[in-house]
């Protein structure tokens, strides 16, 4: 089954059992805005300027090349467009589009059949819906890829590095392969985070995108227990 990064990274984010994220919804919802954006970048269909295209320097634009299919796809090209990563992100990683991108996200794989919306209360009061696991083979897919390229196992590609680029941004490594060795892997991820392992410009795009979304993380986390003491 073809998954977007976006999808891969929500698979690998969501527990299998509870269908609940391993990170929290509103980290959540920035991560799959860097999936989104990196994967984008990755198929060619997004690009940054370099100030002799047309376009302002270090600022998105869309390439015209690989138009995504999918109309929410083709809304964050529109989104993106003209906007520095970090204003990027905050645009679609936060807010009401956020909550569009995850639910989509969410009942595109449900409607596929990997993943099963279920109702639930919290507390046995207050009502939530998660997304456990149904058809386990891709996600098992995509796990046996990334672990291999983590272990040595299996030759990396871009997705993949995206991937585990993604993971490490968002410390979820340990979390999404606890029988391994935690330091093994938290070193290998920064190793393949830091490699050379997509073209320059493409490279240097998706490490402003992970450093711009891990900042947004820290200061949303920091602003929530200011606003709690």
């Amino acid at each position: 089954m073809e998954l977007s990064l976006a999808e891969e990274y929500l698979l690998l984010a969501l527990d299998d059992a509870s269908g609940r994220p391993l990170l929290s919804g509103q980290h959540l919802q920035f991560a799959l805005a860097g999936a989104a954006v990196a994967g984008l970048m990755l198929r060619g269909a997004l690009g940054v300027s370099d100030g002799v295209d047309g376009g302002q320097k270090g600022r998105f634009r869309a390439t015209g090349r690989a138009t995504p299919s999918d109309p929410l796809e083709r809304e964050i090209l529109d989104l993106l467009e003209g906007r520095r990563p970090k204003d990027a992100i905050r645009k679609i990683g936060q807010g009401s589009f956020a909550r569009t991108l995850r639910d989509a996200l969410q009942q595109g794989l449900a409607a596929r059949g990997v993943l099963r919306e279920e109702q639930v209360k919290v507390l046995g009061l207050f009502p939530s819906t998660t997304w456990p696991a149904h058809d386990p083979a891709p996600e098992a897919a995509v796990r046996e890829r990334v672990l291999g390229a983590l272990t040595g196992a299996a030759d990396l590609d871009e997705p993949t590095a995206a991937l585990v680029s993604l993971l490490h941004a968002t410390d979820l490594t340990r979390k999404v392969f606890p029988d391994q060795d935690r330091r093994t892997l938290k070193r290998r991820a920064k190793e393949i985070s830091e490699s050379q392992w997509a073209g320059d410009a493409v490279k240097r795009a998706i490490d402003e995108v992970n450093a711009v979304m891990v900042a947004t993380m820290v200061a949303t986390t920091g602003a929530a227990t200011a606003g709690n003491t």
